[in-house]
């Protein structure tokens, strides 16, 4: 074999090799950029609108963080067949794998109905309700958190909705200015309704509520601003109605004897992001939130409390507690104190320090 025809073999060999670690290469982008963008479910609305192409939808999948790759995405599309995409809404899932978004929207009987129910868990913070609401409507989370936060749009809601009193406009340090006024409650939005539409519908149904009960707040000795404040500590800090009613005679207790508040879950609203609820219980930030540096109430309420919460705020049980501590690590038991001493030896055994 003369050098010329070596020379070639050589070539050869090195373009297969090339070719071959080419293909393995792209099996490997291939297969990683059509895998789920997410490891848990997190549910999205995605809306195709009319005559919008395929490589429009997958672009603005890839945009909206639904896929990894709207490239890999049109080659799943022809491998698997899934040429087709029709106009709707379609509640996706980021934990899905490309092929699965594209199946899904492959078929117009997944489109999404006009109206949507959608439960807003009691308790909830507001940032939490925006990002729910925005898995299933075309509403924006970002756009509702502004609206929650938009002083004038909120001094004209207060035109109409009694609830909401003038001293959250002048709450500086508020995450969210109607934090404790979006009230929680099973709700049907139209699935395109607007960012205000939907912010209404949570404000006139806390308003109603509020027409139950406003009558009764004077005697607690408390502004509407602070039974709300006061309501949605009470929330966060207890479960059963029963200890809501004595909780919330505890800080009432303090209030009146100008006890520091001393609640942990003031401290995790301060926080705001925090991995678990101990950060509460052992970080100090220096917030006006914090009710451990700070006397009396919070600046305003640390997230929507249900009716249940108020309720028991405005019908407290008078009792002689200024402590309470729940065993968290067994049956999740009140246990409440009348002495520093005795909160000490209950905490030590419960919580072991």
């Amino acid at each position: 074999m003369n050098t010329r025809s070596k020379t070639a073999i050589k070539v050869i060999a090195a373009v297969v090799s090339l070719l071959v670690a080419a293909g393995v290469m792209f099996a490997v982008l291939y297969n990683i950029n059509t895998k789920p963008v997410a490891s848990s479910t997190d549910p999205i609305l995605f809306q195709i609108k009319e005559g919008e192409f395929q490589k429009e939808v997958l672009s603005n999948l890839e945009e909206q963080g639904i896929i990894k790759s709207s490239f890999f995405a049109n080659i799943q599309a022809k491998v698997s067949g899934y040429g087709d995409t029709f106009q709707g809404n379609f509640e996706l899932d980021k934990a899905w794998s490309t092929k699965e978004i594209l199946e899904y929207l492959s078929d117009e009987t997944n489109a999404a109905p006009d109206e949507v129910n959608i439960m807003l868990v009691e308790g909830s913070w507001a940032k939490d309700m925006a990002k729910k609401i925005s898995q299933h409507t075309t509403a924006s989370q970002e756009k509702l958190l502004e609206l929650w936060n938009d002083k004038e749009y909120i001094a004209r809601l207060m035109e109409y909705y009694e609830v909401l009193p003038v001293e959250l406009l002048n709450n500086k340090d508020a995450r969210v200015l109607l934090e404790g006024y979006l009230y929680p409650n099973t709700y049907t939005f139209n699935i395109e309704a607007s960012e205000k539409e939907i912010t209404e519908l949570l404000v006139a149904n806390a308003d109603l509520q509020y027409q139950k009960y406003k009558d009764r707040i004077e005697k607690t000795g408390l502004t509407p601003y602070q039974l709300t404040t006061l309501a949605s500590i009470v929330e966060y800090e207890a479960s059963t109605e029963e200890d809501m009613r004595m909780v919330a005679g505890v800080f009432m207790n303090r209030l009146k004897q100008d006890i520091k508040l001393e609640s942990s879950v003031t401290v995790c609203y301060a926080l705001y992001d925090f991995k678990n609820w101990e950060d509460c219980e052992s970080e100090q930030p220096d917030s006006p939130y914090n009710t451990y540096l700070n006397q009396g109430l919070p600046p305003g309420p640390i997230l929507n409390p249900s009716i249940k919460a108020i309720e028991a705020t405005l019908d407290y049980a008078e009792h002689d507690y200024i402590f309470f501590i729940a065993d968290v690590h067994g049956d999740g038991k009140v246990h409440y104190q009348k002495t520093y001493e005795e909160h000490e030896v209950v905490r030590k055994e419960l919580l072991g320090y």
